[in-house]
């Protein structure tokens, strides 16, 4: 019965939230402010933080350059274009270049960590026509004995994993449906929460005292009906104009350097950051060399190691693959970013044979040198073979090659020969 009493009272008990609720919480959310608070963490893509860094990320992954290659069993790479390649490269589908494309999908990766997409074959050459990042939804795999299929619960529509390019962020074998954000969600709840006290209206905003020379000790009804006089004072006002007893003053308080913790503030975007893979230097350029190369290293790479594998195993047929084909993404040249960095590159790879001059302007966008003489790989002189050091080394300090050991002298003539052959 005590429950039943308790579930009484509450039903008929007035509610203690204020009345004055902002509208959005109390219309949309039935006044849960804990579930206007999680529904504000859910929609992460809305928080200004969560958009630039998803949005710093994807663009850099989308400068990546792509090719085609195909490279043989002792390690020769021949890179080659076809309608397929530009796809990746040019046009992914009528709405969307290659850039917007790579954006959508590191965007949706990030977001989700989760993203399929559905590429279009031609039915005639069996070459890729266009590509197509679906729709984030809850979705749960199925695997037979060597098949896999998708099920996606909102459009009710399975399909067969093999027709499907699939990456994920948090590998787990069918724990696609849910993404759980932990921490981070956290934290951006208790920005939310801190957002909602900043607005709450009763909030105190002044401090009202006696003038100087007038009573200040009031007792408790008396505070009650002065404050009940100043809200109808206020309540009444005359197009922004109040009145007030002259025998009090208001001292404002200035809340503007309270409102928000700046710490925790600075704590979430750090975590937002972090938890995409990204730092506040990289997004306002202020990171080092190393720093920027160690980004690329960390969390580039392993992005683009999946990107190949999964387009490489959709993309081609299981012949073509043991032929070599393949798609790179070559992310050297994201780690090469500064000139100078760039610079120091070319003085060892030049003097190594590591490039040749055309590699090496194209890092740079210059076009080939005319006439094929970029072509050739070059060292220096200073590296020789360990056999011939000393060879080199002596012919390089101007000295002669030394002389060949001297042959075994001839057994001396017989007197009779030197007779005759002195005879005159």
């Amino acid at each position: 019965m005590g429950k039943f009493r308790n579930f009484i009272a509450r039903m008929f008990k007035k509610s203690e939230e204020p009345k004055d609720l902002r509208t959005i919480i109390y219309e949309y959310y039935g006044g849960n402010v804990g579930w206007f608070a999680y529904n504000y963490a859910s929609n992460i893509y809305n928080i200004p933080e969560v958009r630039t860094a998803i949005d710093a990320f994807a663009q850099i992954f989308a400068t990546i350059p792509k090719y085609f290659e195909r490279k043989d069993k002792d390690g020769h790479i021949t890179y080659f274009e076809n309608n397929s390649s530009r796809v990746l490269t040019m046009r992914a589908n009528p709405l969307q270049n290659a850039t917007q494309f790579w954006v959508n999908v590191v965007t949706q990766y990030m977001l989700y960590n989760n993203v399929f997409i559905e590429p279009v074959f031609e039915r005639k050459t069996g070459e890729l026509k266009q590509l197509y990042v679906l729709p984030e939804d809850q979705f749960d795999f199925k695997l037979y004995d060597d098949t896999a299929t998708v099920e996606f619960m909102s459009l009710g529509k399975t399909y067969n994993l093999d027709s499907l390019i699939y990456l994920n962020r948090f590998s787990a074998l069918g724990g696609g449906p849910r993404n759980d954000l932990g921490l981070y969600e956290t934290v951006i709840q208790a920005l939310a929460a801190q957002a909602i006290n900043v607005a709450d209206p009763k909030k105190p905003r002044a401090i009202l005292q006696a003038n100087t020379g007038h009573q200040g000790n009031l007792k408790p009804g008396d505070k009650k009906g002065t404050m009940d006089d100043v809200k109808a004072n206020f309540d009444n006002n005359v197009k922004g104009i109040a009145y007030f007893d002259p025998q009090w003053k208001i001292t404002p308080i200035n809340w503007q350097e309270n409102d928000v913790n700046r710490e925790l503030m600075q704590f979430a975007i750090n975590v937002v950051y972090n938890y995409f893979g990204i730092t506040d230097s990289i997004i306002n350029n202020k990171a080092s060399e190393i720093e920027y190369e160690m980004f690329i290293k960390n969390k580039i790479e392993p992005i683009a190691r999946q990107v190949e594998q999964e387009f490489t195993t959709k993309l081609f047929t299981k012949r073509e693959q043991e032929f070599g084909n393949r798609l790179e993404l070559d992310t050297f040249s994201l780690s090469i970013s500064t000139l100078s960095a760039k610079t120091a590159l070319f003085g060892v790879a030049a003097r190594q044979g590591v490039m040749n001059l055309d590699e090496m302007r194209e890092i740079i966008g210059l076009p080939p040198i005319p006439g094929g003489y970029g072509q050739m790989y070059r060292v220096t002189a200073d590296t020789v073979n360990i056999e011939r050091a000393d060879e080199y080394q002596l012919a390089k300090n101007g000295v002669k090659k030394a002389a060949e050991p001297a042959a075994e002298p001839k057994a001396p003539a017989s007197a009779a020969s030197e007779g005759g052959e002195n005879a005159e």
